[in-house]
Order: structure tokens, then sequence, then C-alpha cells
């Protein structure tokens, strides 16, 4: 199988070569990776005769049984006719014996999303040489964040004009996934009030869609507090590709962790966990409960969300 250029990804994902059976998705843009990688689910599973199950693999199944992979690739779904296994590729992906798993003959299929790869990756060099596979680039300049607002918009019944269309891109970050939930929640907004017309304007946008770099570092800070080093380092992905230097958000990490730090020495002095948050400068913003920290004490669990820059 040919290794495909940027161009032609775009193709493929509309019609599939008929004799692929394993694709590599990969590149610095994790949320479009995501998306052509649940589109190729999509199209593998229409492919069948009967339905298609699709199963998720990462490394945490790998770690429980490390011939996971060559299980499910081998196996006949008991309900289905078929499956199409989405792997997200971490270090317990082992190109060596995943080429022999793919040196066997199998009815099902392969999806591998991986983040960016170098040209003598061997995960990449595999999927570029194997006859029935094939390797798919995804750069930030594939992402087509017009397309994605004119049919999420469409579909939600709203119109948008050029200008606010413009600044609506320009507030949209580099992750395709992330881009596109903001567009899903600013059609909500602009159908439950808005403007009241079935017209997006530059004030719906200003009101709901936020920053992508400043959710991104947010979601880095929470991530990494919270004791999942998965999403924390997903999210400085996010940024690497949004152009974020990855000082901000270990500058971001530490002010977070500062104000945790003040939280717990007041409670610990017997001050109350409210008076300690209101002894904080800057005040917290009392959107969100998710931000969790063993220096916040034992289990103890904050209910705000702290700026981050």
């Amino acid at each position: 199988m040919v290794a495909y250029k940027a161009s032609g990804v775009a193709r493929f994902l509309k019609s599939p070569d008929a004799n692929c059976r394993a694709v590599l998705v990969y590149g610095p843009d994790a949320g479009l990776v995501s998306e052509r990688g649940a589109a190729l689910a999509t199209a593998f599973a229409k492919r069948q005769a009967g339905e298609a199950e699709i199963i998720r693999l990462d490394d945490r199944d790998f770690a429980e049984e490390p011939a996971r992979l060559d299980i499910e690739l081998r196996t006949r779904p008991m309900f289905a006719s078929a499956k199409v296994v989405r792997v997200t590729a971490g270090s317990r992906l082992d190109v060596p014996t995943l080429k022999a798993t793919l040196a066997e003959p199998s009815d099902n299929a392969l999806i591998v999303e991986a983040g960016n790869l170098r040209p003598d990756s061997g995960l990449r060099k595999l999927f570029e040489k194997l006859p029935e596979a094939a390797a798919l680039p995804c750069y930030s300049d594939d992402r087509d964040l017009a397309g994605v607002i004119d049919a999420e918009l469409r579909s939600a019944g709203l119109r948008i004009d050029p200008e606010t269309k413009t600044y609506l891109m320009g507030r949209l970050g580099a992750d395709q996934a992330m881009s596109r939930a903001e567009v899903v929640k600013l059609a909500l907004y602009a159908q439950g009030g808005g403007s009241g017309d079935g017209i997006v304007t530059h004030d719906d946008v200003a009101a709901i869609v936020g920053d992508a770099a400043e959710i991104a570092l947010e979601n880095f800070v929470y991530a990494a507090s919270g004791g999942d080093p998965r999403a924390a380092l997903r999210e400085l992905q996010r940024l690497a590709a949004a152009g974020t230097d990855r000082s901000s958000a270990l500058s971001a990490l530490a002010r977070h962790f500062t104000q945790l730090h003040r939280v717990a020495a007041t409670q610990a002095s017997g001050g109350s966990l409210e008076q300690a948050v209101k002894s904080l400068k800057p005040r917290p913003h009392f959107n969100a409960s998710r931000c969790s920290s063993p220096i916040a004490g034992a289990g103890a669990r904050t209910a705000w969300r702290t700026p981050c820059r």
C-alpha cells in the first residue's frame, strides 16, 4: 500500500481501498486524528454484510493482557459479523508483535491512532510498507474549520455571515474535535437564546466560544493535578499544536498548586474551606468542580477553577 500524502487522505476516507484492512492515522492534532479514526471505523463497519462490532483498546488493555490485540483480531464476535478494532498507540504497542499479527489474514479491521510520527518511526514504516495497510497523516493545515462550522450550524437550522464566521474561526484552536465541540455549544446557545432569528452573531460567538488555547491550558492543569497523566499529555500535545509554549503550561500548573497549597495551609491552621477560597488572589471561578489533588488534603476535592493566566 502506498504512503498517502496529506492531500490524499480526504479521498481515502470517502472511499477506503477495498483491500485495506489496517490503517494508521497519525499527526499532531489529536482531535483530527480521533475524528478520522471514527470515520474510518464507520466506513469499515459498513463494508460488512451484517452488523460490525467496534472495539477500543489502549495501553491499559495491553498492560492487563499483552496479547489482547492479537486475540481481538483473530476471534469472531458473538453478536456481529466482524470487528473493527480501534487502538490508541502508546508505549505498550509493540511494532514487531504488531507486524507478526498483521502478517496473518483476518476478517477484522484495525485502526491505530497515533500522535505525530517521524518518517523513521517503526510504526509508520510498518503501515507504509504492508500491502493491505495504509498510513494517513493528519496535520492542522488539513482541518476544514469552515466546513465544520457550516455543517454543524446547518444541522441546527442556523446561519452565519462571512465576517462573523471569520471571527469564530479565529477563536477556534488547533484541535479538530475541540473546535467541533465549541461550534456545537455555540449552536445550542444560539438556538436557546442568542439573537433569536436563526442567525449566529458576533455577540453570540463572544459570549459562548472560549479561547481554545486557554481551554486546553485549563484542561492540562486539572488533568495533571487530578492524577490523570494520559489526559495531561494529550492536552500538552494540543497546546503544542496550537503554538503554546510548554513552559506556559508548567507555569500555570505551578500557580495552580500554589493556590491549592494555600488552601491546605489555611485549613491546617483551623480555617474553613470557604475562608481559604475567599483568601485566594485572584479569586477562583466557581464554574466547575472537577479538580482534585493530594495537596488539597486526603481525598479532598476543590469546587472551583483557578484562572490559569
